[in-house]
């Protein structure tokens, strides 16, 4: 069983958001729909929750047609990036009010929401208002509350969007270990690469309306199908018409590996532990190279030194064709 988008196509107007899309999304799995802004993740995510509607194609949910299903037939909860919580009412009754309005006994429903909050570590919060809280405390009410109708699916719009980076570190944390323990299948649009990265099982890479590669984090790094995935998913530079990660560029003083492409450092920038080097090449190309500080140190590496620069053994690479993102 599983979410199953079958020839999706949507459009505004002359702007084609989705174009002839299909992809299978496995049950029980978290998976990360990831890609630019304006490429096409919030459409299709809408399209599966019910909130729109495609101009063609089908969306079976656990087996079931659900093309022409409005939401609340779908059984999906939807999180999106601004919380809308019911201001008036407390963190509680936030939670509570999907079961209240579906008429569950009272009793039932005081005992889901206290599970609910004592899952998402907000207990102690109970009582107050939406406005006392902090945003990471909003959002996991928010998780909550679309979890309180227990939904076949959990649909997030970039839940984590709005907060800063160590309050979104710290919620993707606790996202993934929450999915572990619930085990609803979900679906997450992010365009952060490195939040799809460390909290997905498999990732959507979508742009310009279509879907470019579908797949684990390790398989996408490893082997991108293209030039656009390969530089979506991790800085890139270019050595020699390869396209490359700067981490797996080897950096040498003085010649001797077969092939080597000979540069000057044009820059030397320090990042904690890590230096990032510019190094310009004899076609006036320039390459990005990326070192720990005691590696860049054990060289003697400065500004204006000549070095020689070959792809490291194992190195993911891709022939280029368009170029590198800045």
């Amino acid at each position: 069983m599983s979410i199953d988008v079958t020839g999706v196509t949507k459009k505004y107007g002359d702007f084609v958001a989705l174009d002839n899309v299909s992809v299978t999304l496995p049950t029980g799995q978290l998976t990360a729909l990831l890609g630019p802004s304006g490429g096409g993740k919030s459409t299709l995510l809408r399209i599966i929750a019910g909130l729109d509607t495609a101009d063609s194609g089908s969306v079976h949910i656990e087996g079931r047609d659900a093309t022409k299903l409005p939401p609340q037939k779908r059984n999906v909860g939807f999180v999106f990036q601004h919380y809308a919580a019911f201001k008036h009412m407390t963190v509680a009754k936030n939670v509570a009010f999907g079961l209240e309005i579906r008429k569950r006994p009272k009793q039932d429903v005081q005992a889901k929401v206290a599970e609910l909050l004592d899952l998402v570590h907000l207990s102690q919060f109970a009582h107050r208002l939406p406005s006392q809280l902090s945003g990471g405390q909003r959002q996991r009410m928010a998780l909550a509350r679309a979890l309180a109708v227990e939904p076949t699916v959990l649909l997030l719009d970039e839940p984590f969007g709005a907060l800063d980076a160590k309050v979104r570190k710290e919620l993707r944390d606790w996202l993934r270990r929450l999915h572990d323990e619930v085990h609803v299948t979900t679906i997450f649009v992010t365009h952060d690469q490195e939040e799809a990265l460390e909290v997905a099982d498999e990732i959507v890479v979508i742009n310009d309306g279509r879907v470019e590669q579908v797949g684990s984090p390790d398989s996408l790094y490893d082997t991108p199908a293209n030039d656009f995935v390969m530089g979506f998913l991790g800085d890139v530079t270019r050595l020699g018409g390869l396209m490359l990660r700067p981490h797996d560029i080897e950096i040498d003083v003085e010649p001797g590996r077969p092939g080597a492409v000979q540069g000057r450092i044009t820059r030397v920038l320090r990042v904690g532990f890590e230096v990032r080097l510019s190094v310009e090449t004899a076609d006036d190309a320039e390459v990005k190279v990326e070192l720990t500080r005691t590696h860049a140190q054990q060289l003697g590496l400065v500004e204006g030194g000549t070095v020689w620069l070959t792809p490291a053994v194992g190195a993911t690479t891709v022939v280029a064709t368009q170029p590198v993102p800045a």
